[in-house]
């Protein structure tokens, strides 16, 4: 009986879920597994997170996503990679959470284990440009500049069957820009702090990645 009081925190938490189509409940639903965490339930969040990033509603998935960015856990970086990589409609927002982990995890581990994932990414010709044009648009927006040797090399992409990943070139090529390495400066898509060190209640998304000599329709 003792325990009773956090049983009932729990399944406050618990009986919340995310009205469908509905953004405020996305941020509702994530913001009561947070509470989860916060309250001390007797629940590992990563359990329910890794079960809810793989359910078929996309708004349980987005609020999981939302959760995973702000969740201080080593682990939620793995888990929103693999929503990065194989989302398709939950990328972008995974992207973000990815910039705003690197950004929050500094460390003097080299080479580190964020940055040195995303760029594994950016240059794994088995992936599509897609995901590696992102992952080089995530290496930029972290604003590290230990990414600038991955992204050198990003910017000579080539796809598996060794064509041209133009997408991935320019994504690489306005990263570097962000970085500083190059004469033309950029500024950050998701200003510096903007993400880093703060309770999102919503993830931004970023502009649609088209090849910089054309202009989204």
């Amino acid at each position: 009986m003792g325990n009773a009081p956090e049983r009932t925190r729990c399944s406050m938490a618990l009986m919340t879920r995310t009205p469908r189509g509905a953004t405020a409940g996305i941020a509702l639903a994530a913001l009561a597994l947070l509470a989860m965490v916060m309250t001390g339930c007797g629940l590992d969040p990563m359990e329910r997170l890794n079960e809810d990033i793989e359910a078929e509603d996309i708004q349980v998935r987005k609020a999981a996503v939302l959760t995973l960015a702000n969740l201080d856990d080593q682990r939620a970086v793995v888990a929103l990679s693999e929503v990065f990589e194989d989302d398709d409609e939950l990328r972008d927002m995974a992207a973000v959470a990815l910039v705003k982990k690197g950004r929050e995890q500094v460390t003097d581990e080299k080479p580190d284990p964020i940055i040195d994932g995303i760029a594994a990414l950016a240059n794994n010709v088995h992936l599509s440009e897609v995901v590696r044009a992102r992952a080089a648009w995530i290496l930029g927006e972290i604003g590290d500049r230990e990414a600038i040797t991955a992204l050198k090399t990003a910017t000579g992409a080539k796809t598996g069957s060794g064509a041209v990943a133009q997408l991935v070139r320019d994504q690489a090529t306005q990263a570097l820009e962000k970085l500083g390495y190059q004469e033309v400066g950029r500024e950050f898509e998701m200003a510096l702090g903007s993400l880093e060190n703060q309770t999102l209640t919503t993830i931004p998304l970023p502009e649609p990645l088209v090849p910089e000599a054309e202009e989204p329709a």
